[in-house]
């Protein structure tokens, strides 16, 4: 588990610095794209496309950074009913079905939609294919996953240490 928290924690690094990254680029776009259009008269259309694009981009690493953070909502009702043992269960089946969902919806699906994108290019910015702008799907799924399996085995742990407790 050792080696699992310390990718876990290059895995988290990684995603705040992308995170930071996007976000002080985004500003500087759309700072730029404010002076272009009321003091130049001159707005411009790339980095109007490349700021949407990219606060879509943040948004998804983020919101796999909170995942992994475990910062996203939750409802404990029904776990705090069932007890702390029973909990662990479902919380283990909640963990699941993100992880099949993760793959099979963000990592395949946004990998099969990068690639049928690779042919076109955007609009506003002729040089980028549509694929290189979706490609950020797959790759915050790839983070999801490995999120959800981390959660999986550290619950996991969890029952054996709740085990391991109650026989002493």
């Amino acid at each position: 588990m050792n080696t699992l928290t310390a990718i876990k924690k290059a895995c988290d690094k990684i995603l705040i610095v992308l995170c930071i990254f996007l976000c002080a680029f985004m500003v500087v776009l759309v700072t730029y794209q404010v002076v272009a259009r009321f003091i130049l008269g001159d707005p411009s259309a790339i980095s109007e496309e490349l700021s949407r694009l990219i606060f879509v981009w943040m948004g998804l690493f983020a919101s796999a950074l909170l995942y992994g953070e475990k910062g996203h909502m939750n409802i404990n009702y029904i776990p705090e009913k069932l007890g702390e043992y029973r909990g662990y269960f479902l919380t283990i089946f909640s963990e699941l079905l993100t992880f099949g969902m993760a793959i099979w919806v963000l990592t395949y699906g946004g990998y099969r939609i990068t690639m049928n994108g690779m042919g076109q290019v955007n609009s506003a910015m002729t040089w980028l294919p549509v694929g290189v702008i979706y490609s950020v799907i797959p790759v915050s799924g790839a983070f999801v996953v490995f999120y959800a399996f981390y959660n999986i085995l550290e619950t996991v742990n969890k029952i054996k240490n709740y085990k391991k407790t109650q026989e002493a």
